[in-house]
């Protein structure tokens, strides 16, 4: 970001700045109100005045209201004085004319709101008609006809939302039945209630969109957090760059204060880091040579050098806001049950009004019945838990990718494994490499091999050719090549044909294995994996090669078998190998599948679903897309195939088996939150139309039983989702580390800097409910 005048010379900004028509109309302690004709009809040049002004530390927040040609900006005055503040501003509001918008920057054309203005202008009529409605039953002089008008004002927002979902699915919605009690009740004379009720309606509507707001804001703001400028280090020379420049594989270089921009594996120095605002979690954590950091974390103390692995949209942060703005969180089975029953009540309990009506002649009673609509509150409590779950999941390094895939994720209770590159570390090593002939020498084995899978991103490709360059051999171009999704391939190498893969690949072609596995009888019993040479219908030899497990795997299968879930594997590779998997992970040989390949792992998966059983599929290959996307949920790994990663319901940001088990645990418990809520909106819904009924019910208590009982719903939702899986360390990789006095005794002045840094955090925090 560009702080200061200073910083703007360093990095070349343009000076010569062209002047712009403006006046401060006055500016007093924390707060400067400036009028900019400019405003009113330069949109680009709004957007870019208000980007520019919310890069300085010490602004709390930026105001600009177009139409009135206004800017009025809140800030820090214990940080900055009142004569910086005006000379910094009208240096940005010269600079604006002049500044490059970024691609990502939308056109700015309405009011900036603080969260408290844009909850009263939401709010602010319902609850002044409620006021007004009290005050007229108080028997004060206020015309019935006024009241009556202020409460139909109050209820056009909602009516109007409601209107245009009809219109929009071409059905009756039972929100109609709070329209026509309200609209009843208030032609009746009885104005309290109907206030009342449009007041809690748009207070729950205001409390699930500040939600969504308040997650939005704070992705943002990371987002603000990370500087546009980055050292990068090229021949031992640091370089300013732009971020957008920054390309994988750059080193990075991060000093104290600042916000490392990047994802990536650190090279050289320690560092303590805050991430606090990527988490959530106000643990500090030390990193040095080989551990991981991340995009919009907070470097307090120290100085690193970073290996750039991901930017942009990539790093977790990216991914997260993302999901912010494309999650449909929407789709839950509870809340789609829950709306087509509320909408199928609607004729029945109409007709019910009308018997109770015909039979009474209790307009009170006849009017108990149109409370029953949980519908709406479902609709507002149901979408909340989910988007809090989700957000929540990303900042842990789990992208779930709609509330759909949340609520199947908690129902599984079968685990399917991939073996190559998931339950294994895809780091595969080339152990040996046998010839079928004497005549044949191992390095023309490699270098067939090699040639054939150059381009080919699979870890047993990429292991034959690290051995080949590591041996010196020299690869040859392949002018065609045929490859066959979980066999191998085959490739034309100069003039001849060439295969590499697995024993089916070359038995499919006609080639006959059984000298060389004469040759080689332990072949038959290794539990290394194979993959076999040939060249013109005749087989040269193979290539034994190791994948070791990761060091998680045997900890989520067991976590998976505690918890009651039956665990499978399936591979390309044959049954020795399997096996042995198999064996060390504790999954029996029965649920064990070996040489399955993409229609076979779909039939694999099938066949259990057809069981009655709930599957969940984890793959990172593209040999296991087909079965992705026939699991009831698939999970993959970011650092897998495009095809994969776009295919999985889940997507795990971090390379750890342990984000399954803790994304479990977080679907877990939102789905228990969720049916929480669904009773707390049912079961009073119920109970208030059975006592109208029955004892013709007060309708203000009516309203505040049914309706208070929504907003008790949404409330529900803010709970912390993860009270129990509190500890998000255990499948970090990088093993979070709890930062105590002596660590931090450590770093010289310290504490200076994270005082400096809490103190901006609480200009710019969030109610702690609403941070999920």
């Amino acid at each position: 970001m560009i702080k200061s005048l200073a910083e703007k010379e360093h990095l070349g900004v343009k000076k010569d700045v062209e002047e712009i028509d403006c006046q401060i109309i006055h500016i007093t302690s924390g707060r400067l109100r400036m009028k900019i004709p400019r405003l009113s009809r330069d949109i680009k040049y709004t957007s870019q005045l208000n980007l520019l002004i919310e890069s300085f530390d010490f602004i709390i927040s930026v105001r600009i209201n177009p139409a009135a040609e206004s800017l009025i900006i809140y800030y820090q005055e214990h940080l900055v004085s009142s004569t910086t503040v005006q000379e910094r501003v009208l240096m940005m509001v010269k600079q604006a004319a002049i500044m490059e918008t970024p691609s990502d920057t939308a056109p700015t054309d309405t009011e900036y709101k603080t969260a408290i203005a844009w909850a009263m202008e939401r709010v602010g009529m319902p609850v002044f008609s409620l006021g007004l409605a009290v005050m007229a039953q108080q028997l004060l002089p206020v015309p019935p006809l006024l009241v009556a008008g202020v409460v139909a004002v109050a209820a056009i927002p909602f009516i109007q939302r409601t209107v245009d979902m009809m219109m929009e699915e071409r059905r009756l919605d039972a929100d109609i039945l709070d329209i026509l009690w309200m609209s009843l009740y208030t032609i009746k004379g009885d104005f309290v209630g109907p206030a009342l009720m449009v007041s809690l309606i748009e207070s729950g509507d205001v409390l699930r969109d500040a939600t969504a707001r308040a997650n939005e804001q704070q992705m943002l703001e990371l987002l603000q957090g990370v500087d546009k400028y980055v050292r990068i280090e090229r021949d031992g020379q640091e370089e300013l760059i732009q971020l957008s420049e920054v390309k994988q594989g750059d080193r990075v270089v991060v000093y104290a204060g600042e916000t490392i921009p990047v994802s990536g594996r650190v090279l050289r120095g320690t560092a303590l880091i805050d991430e606090h605002k990527l988490t959530g979690e106000s643990k500090l954590v030390s990193r040095s040579e080989g551990q991981v950091v991340h995009a919009s974390t907070l470097l307090l103390q120290g100085k690193i050098c970073i290996l750039t692995k991901r930017i942009g949209q990539n790093t977790r942060l990216g991914l997260a806001v993302q999901l912010m703005q494309a999650a449909p969180v929407h789709d839950t089975r509870v809340e789609d049950y829950a709306s087509k029953l509320a909408n199928a009540l609607i004729a029945p309990t109409l007709v019910l009004s009308g018997l109770i009506f015909a039979l009474t002649r209790d307009v009170s009673r006849a009017l108990a019945p149109l409370h029953l609509d949980f519908g709406h509150a479902i609709r507002i409590a149901v979408p909340t838990t989910a988007l809090a779950a989700v957000t929540y999941a990303a900042r842990q390094g789990i992208y779930i990718r709609s509330g759909r895939a949340l609520e199947m994720l908690a129902r599984i209770d079968t685990v399917v494994f991939d073996k190559t590159g998931t339950l294994t570390q895809g780091n595969a090593a080339v152990v040996e490499v046998k010839t079928a002939d004497e005549e044949i020498s191992p390095q023309e084995i490699l270098e067939l091999a090699a040639s054939a899978e150059q381009g080919n991103s699979h870890p047993v490709a990429s292991a034959i050719i690290r051995y080949a360059e590591e041996n010196s051999v020299v690869m040859k171009p392949s002018t065609t090549k045929d490859y066959r999704v979980g066999l191998g391939i085959v490739a034309l190498i100069e003039d001849d044909k060439v295969l590499v893969g697995s024993e089916l690949l070359l038995r499919q072609e006609g080639i006959n294995l059984d000298a060389l596995h004469n040759k080689y009888p332990d072949l038959k019993t290794s539990t290394y994996s194979l993959v076999y040479v040939a060249k013109n219908n005749q087989p040269l030899g193979v290539i034994l090669f190791t994948d070791p497990l990761r060091p998680e795997s045997m900890e989520v299968v067991n976590s998976l078998h505690c918890q009651g879930r039956t665990t499978y594997i399936l591979t390309g590779d044959n049954q020795r190998v399997a096996n042995h998997v198999g064996s060390k992970l504790g999954i029996s040989p029965e649920r064990t599948y070996a040489q399955v390949f993409p229609d076979k792992k779909v039939e694999v998966i099938c066949s259990i679903k057809d069981k009655g059983q709930k599957v969940a599929f984890i793959g990172e290959g593209i040999n296991d897309v087909a079965a992705l996307a026939h699991a009831d949920v698939s999970i993959s790994f970011l650092d897998g195939s495009d095809i994969a990663r776009e295919t999985a319901d889940v997507v795990l940001l971090e390379n750890d088996l342990r984000g399954i088990t803790h994304a479990i645990a977080i679907a877990k418990r939102a789905m228990e939150i969720i049916y929480q809520n669904t009773a707390i909106a049912a079961v009073p819904n119920l109970s208030v139309v059975l006592a109208g009924v029955i004892f013709a019910l007060d309708p203000v208590l009516g309203v505040i039983i049914s309706n208070g009982s929504a907003l008790l719903a949404e409330l529900n939702s803010f709970r912390p989702l993860f009270e129990q899986e509190k500890n998000s360390n255990s499948y970090d990789s990088n093993s979070h580390v709890v930062v105590d006095e002596s660590l931090i005794s450590t770093f010289a002045n310290t504490q200076e800097v994270i005082n400096s840094h809490n103190t901006k955090q609480q200009t710019t925090a969030i109610p702690n409910f609403l941070r999920i």
